[in-house]
């Protein structure tokens, strides 16, 4: 089967849920292998987990210069239900509309337009071993199965209402998207939106485009059908984990999810399926050794799982506790120099600027935007996703985030200069 893009574009209109403002959006085809872009003016980014801040009530898209997209999962559903694996997603006034509550306008939108065969074979990632993000009763797991499908399970259980308890199993097509999970609308407990109003969300939010829920009743609307919130749970679950960019087969069981559980899932979920679809890596040690001039125990990048030369690479470094600076570095609880992770982003800049080229070197010149989140410890394995900014040929920029298990570690801007390789002069 070979990867689609829609046929031609078209574009929604209307408020944002949470910022109120008047919005536009407007799907284009994609090229193959580009995946999901989300675009703004000249600005664009491709979406990945680590792109995402999922931990504000929706899925929030920060691109390549920093502008952010609001409630992008609504979008990404769409697509990934219907069957689109490439498109552009051009936004304008910073939030995807919010329409009726679901995503049933843009699903029956592409179903209008139709889809584009393109010239290469799709990729699905099949799940090969359980994968699990979330802790006290509020979990997402992904398991493998026989079959090439997508199936999700979600376990809703809000005690203040019967309509929101019980449990959802939908395996994804487009036919059943359309008709069974599209139509599905946002829902909150009555309850809750003082708070959610004062911190700021909902601002575009009424009782015609969101499910407000008070005891057993709907305020002033009705359910489409029964499960319609847990349907939407399967809904934001298909637009987070389109974030992947390829399609999955296996069983997802979601109990109490959210967005910030289901972008954990993603990132794990991200890792394997670069590494299915490339064994061994797009570059192995003896690759990375003969771009960089990095040795032990400097050398901070054991294998890329993924480079687009002068676009995008993704790396990873195995941390065991036999790592010099483990010993030093607060002994008795080791962990990672944050110095050390930015070197590990910038090796792994300078192997997506110089992919392509043998008598280069990157040398660093500036960082900026330097921020750490957690801890880096033994038995961590620290990905890198790097996304160029600029390259002239003599100088260079990326932006970089580390990450382990889904969780943003540090993150950073890195400048560079080239020379040769032979002379050492710029």
């Amino acid at each position: 089967m070979n990867q689609t893009t829609i046929a031609n574009g078209f574009s929604v209109e209307g408020k944002g849920l949470h910022t109120g403002e008047n919005c536009k959006v407007t799907i284009l085809p994609g090229e193959v292998n580009s995946g999901y872009i989300v675009k703004v003016g000249k600005e664009e980014g491709i979406v990945r987990p680590w792109n995402i801040d999922s931990s504000r009530h929706r899925s929030t898209i920060t691109l390549e210069k920093g502008t952010q997209v609001h409630t992008i999962e609504h979008a990404l559903a769409a697509l990934y239900g219907m069957g689109v694996d490439n498109a552009i997603i051009d936004v304008e006034g910073g939030e995807v509309p919010g329409s009726d509550g679901s995503t049933l306008e843009f699903a029956e939108n592409i179903q209008r337009v139709g889809l584009r065969e393109q010239d290469e074979e799709a990729f699905v990632f099949s799940v090969d071993k359980e994968c699990c993000a979330g802790a006290y009763g509020n979990s997402i797991t992904a398991t493998p199965v026989k079959e090439k499908t997508l199936t999700i399970t979600y376990m809703i259980d809000y005690p203040e209402s019967k309509l929101a308890q019980g449990v959802v199993t939908k395996t994804i097509t487009p036919e059943v998207f359309l008709k069974e999970i599209a139509p599905a609308r946002t829902f909150v407990l009555k309850k809750q939106v003082e708070g959610l109003q004062e911190a700021g969300f909902g601002k575009g939010a009424n009782t015609q485009n969101t499910l407000v829920l008070e005891g057993d009743e709907v305020v002033n609307n009705t359910m489409r059908f029964e499960g319609e919130p847990a349907a939407h749970k399967i809904l934001d679950i298909i637009g987070d984990l389109a974030t992947i960019n390829c399609r999955i087969a296996g069983h997802i069981v979601a109990r109490k999810s959210g967005h910030l559980l289901n972008h954990k899932l993603a990132s794990k979920l991200l890792i394997d399926s670069l590494e299915a679809k490339h064994p061994g890596g797009v570059m192995n040690i003896r690759d990375i050794e003969n771009k960089l001039p990095h040795r032990y125990p400097f050398l901070l990048v054991d294998r890329v799982i993924e480079c687009i030369p002068l676009k995008r690479v993704v790396t990873y470094k195995n941390l065991t506790r036999n790592e010099p600076f483990f010993n030093g570095h607060f002994p008795g609880n080791p962990i990672m120099p944050g110095v050390l992770q930015i070197e590990a982003m910038a090796q792994s800049g300078g192997l997506g600027m110089l992919a392509n080229q043998n008598d280069t070197l990157a040398v660093l010149t500036g960082v900026d935007n330097v921020k750490f989140r957690r801890q880096v410890v033994p038995g961590d394995t620290l990905v890198m996703e790097v996304n160029v900014l600029k390259f002239n040929g003599r100088i260079g920029a990326v932006e970089g985030k580390a990450t382990v298990n889904g969780e943003l570690a540090s993150s950073a801007t890195i400048k560079f200069a080239f020379v040769d390789r032979n002379s050492g002069v710029m």
